[in-house]
């Protein structure tokens, strides 16, 4: 029989035991190799946890001096800001100051400005006056209507740099004025009168008609003496029978004084007595001197040439003078009291 045919005898407890203890010792071997090894890895963790502290702390510190530092950083920007804000409040207040003085110098140069408005306008209004008196001076004194005209001309010129509005309705009178005195027609009637005082001049070139020439002078004392008092008086007859003597000679001056009554007529604006003067002047120069010479029909022809002007409403420069004084009276009332400043104002 071989031995792998014998069946096994039960082991012992004691041999179980034995076996045992055996492995005690490598079982002690080893639970002191892992205590070991578990001590040198909480060793090495207390290691790290005292580094990683060290670090922290190191890090700690860090961050704690930093934060001093911001701290520091932060009181020196607070300081800053205050100062900042203290330089802001004295330039907010220098600001006002300046708006002040700024609005205070605006209204000066307003009130400037309206002050020399004001006498540039005053001094205007003198001016229009002035040439607006002047105007019916010359055209109640001495009915020159062309003086008027210039000078309500340059009335008008100085009432247009006049910008108050309520001038407006005294412009329009002016030019009302200035119309009326146009259709006077003031150069047309200088014309007439300088051809007025051209034919006076020219009347004594006229020849008389031949009825109208003194009778031949006879010999004798008698005769001598009577055309002599011819010559002291002058007897005329209604049907203009012709004169002898001095009293022919007489004709020219009273062409003359008709040609003088039409001059003295037209500056007085006088159009009846005017055209009664022409009137007779016409008739005297066709009854008494010669109508064939050509002297007498050019002396004729001018005087036929004299046509009465058309006859206009005079200007009202009365009316307009009063009422530029009251518009300027009534201005004066209107304009506002300066007000003096407080003392306590600021400067």
């Amino acid at each position: 029989m071989d031995d792998a045919s014998i069946p096994a005898l039960p082991e012992s407890p004691r041999s179980r035991w034995r076996r045992l203890w055996w492995w005690l010792p490598l079982l002690a071997v080893l639970l002191l190799g892992a205590a070991l090894w578990q001590l040198r890895q909480t060793d090495h963790a207390a290691r790290q946890a005292l580094s990683l502290s060290r670090s922290q702390n190191e890090r700690i510190d860090t961050l704690q001096d930093a934060l001093g530092n911001l701290q520091q950083e932060r009181a020196g920007l607070s300081q800053r800001l205050d100062d900042a804000a203290a330089v802001n409040r004295a330039l907010r207040e220098e600001l006002l100051g300046l708006r002040e003085r700024t609005r205070t110098l605006e209204d000066a140069v307003a009130a400037l400005g309206e002050s020399r408005n004001g006498g540039t306008q005053a001094l205007r209004l003198d001016e229009a006056e002035f040439l607006l008196r002047m105007a019916q001076e010359r055209y109640s004194l001495f009915h020159d209507a062309g003086g008027a005209l210039d000078a309500a001309r340059l009335a008008a010129q100085a009432l247009s740099g006049v910008n108050a509005p309520v001038y407006a309705p005294l412009r329009a009178d002016v030019a009302g004025v200035i119309t009326a005195l146009e259709n006077l027609q003031p150069t047309a009637r200088a014309a007439q009168l300088d051809v007025l005082g051209q034919l006076r001049a020219q009347v004594w070139a006229l020849p008389l008609a031949p009825g109208a020439q003194p009778a031949a002078r006879q010999a004798g004392v008698l005769t001598r003496i009577g055309h002599a008092l011819a010559g002291l008086v002058r007897i005329r007859r209604i049907d203009q029978a012709p004169l002898s003597g001095a009293g022919s000679y007489l004709l020219h001056e009273m062409l003359a004084l008709d040609l003088a009554q039409a001059q003295a007529a037209l500056l007085a604006w006088d159009g009846s007595t005017y055209q009664a003067a022409l009137a007779d002047a016409r008739a005297l120069l066709q009854s008494r001197f010669d109508a064939r010479a050509i002297a007498t029909q050019n002396f004729s022809a001018q005087i036929e040439a004299l046509k009465p002007l058309p006859a206009a409403p005079l200007p009202q420069l009365a009316a307009t003078l009063t009422e530029l004084r009251r518009l300027r009276a009534l201005e004066t009332l209107r304009a506002p009291v300066p007000v003096a400043p407080a003392k306590g104002a600021r400067r």
